[in-house]
């Protein structure tokens, strides 16, 4: 089953299949929430299937019922051994002795790289090579929620498909399906938290978040006004997801400068816009390392926007 946000690329893949056109290696990217493994498990099971169509794999042959129970021969997953870890050089070179192998069960042989992004410079060299000179009747999926972080000489050798929401009707209407416990207005919100990714959506509703967003708007706003004290906020706000309080304030920054449009208060804009490439530098700095001093970043970011309100007072006040 793909999801209703995922048919114009299944589409795409699915034409590529049947007309012998599939390409050996493919990206899929897009934010956290997007089901892209998700997908990408349709695609390789799919691929591997024997009797194949349009809707995917048939789910009832000897390879589908492989797939299934995580024991296909012909199938490889290379993922960190935990969460936040690197895929390491040793995972992609036993890759490479696979790859060589004929299918046993199968006319296809296909691999799941997820997260793509978190292989090192020795990795990336070594999946480079497979690349450079693909099997026959091999697939290698990729999938990254952070492109930028890959080298260029990889994404060359791939296709790109990316998954996004542009309207939320979609997202909206398939979690409201699911007959969650919650209102339109606190998904909606939940939305442009998770930057219209739906399954994040239905996580996020599981947990606080709601709470959380709740206090750091009320922080923020004390910051706003060049008042509170940096060091506790850096100790409360550590506790959050720092991806979600920084897309949540980069939205609320957003909405000031809507609300500045077509006004002359372009010193009061100039001061938000300042504020905004705050946020955007700290949520570049939160996506590209998973070693990174949240408090040191927290306090950092509080202090520029406080000390520039202090500057600039009279245009806040």
């Amino acid at each position: 089953m793909i999801y209703p946000w995922q048919q114009i690329q299944w589409q795409i893949v699915s034409q590529q299949i049947h007309t012998g056109r599939l390409a050996h290696a493919m990206l899929l990217t897009g934010v956290a929430g997007m089901g892209k493994l998700h997908f990408a498990n349709q695609l390789a099971a799919t691929v591997l299937c024997s009797n194949n169509s349009d809707q995917g794999a048939c789910g009832q042959c000897h390879s589908c019922k492989l797939f299934a129970g995580e024991s296909h021969p012909d199938h490889t997953l290379i993922a960190p051994d935990e969460a936040g870890k690197q895929i390491k050089i040793e995972q992609v070179r036993s890759l490479k002795d696979k790859q060589e192998l004929t299918p046993t069960v199968s006319k296809w042989k296909t691999v799941i790289v997820n997260p793509a992004d978190s292989m090192n410079i020795s990795s990336n060299n070594s999946l480079l090579k497979l690349l450079e000179e693909p099997q026959d009747n091999t697939l290698i999926i990729l999938i990254s929620a952070y492109p930028e972080k890959l080298p260029i000489t990889i994404i060359s050798r791939c296709q790109q498909l990316v998954f996004s929401l542009t309207d939320n009707n979609t997202a909206l209407q398939y979690i409201q399906n699911l007959g969650l416990s919650a209102d339109q207005d606190n998904i909606e919100r939940l939305l442009k938290l998770a930057k219209s990714a739906p399954l994040k959506v239905i996580e996020l509703l599981e947990s606080d978040v709601i709470q959380q967003v709740q206090a750091i708007e009320a922080d923020f706003e004390m910051v706003l006004k060049g008042q509170g004290n940096p060091v506790q906020m850096a100790q409360n706000w550590q506790k959050y997801d720092l991806q979600l309080c920084f897309n949540h304030l980069q939205t609320l920054i957003q909405q000031r400068l809507v609300n500045l449009k077509d006004t002359l208060h372009s010193q009061q804009a100039e001061h938000y816009w300042y504020i905004y490439d705050c946020i955007v530098k700290s949520i570049k700095l939160t996506s590209l390392s998973n070693n990174i001093n949240k408090i040191l970043l927290i306090e950092q970011f509080i202090v520029s926007v406080m000390d520039k309100n202090w500057n600039q007072k009279t245009i806040i006040d």
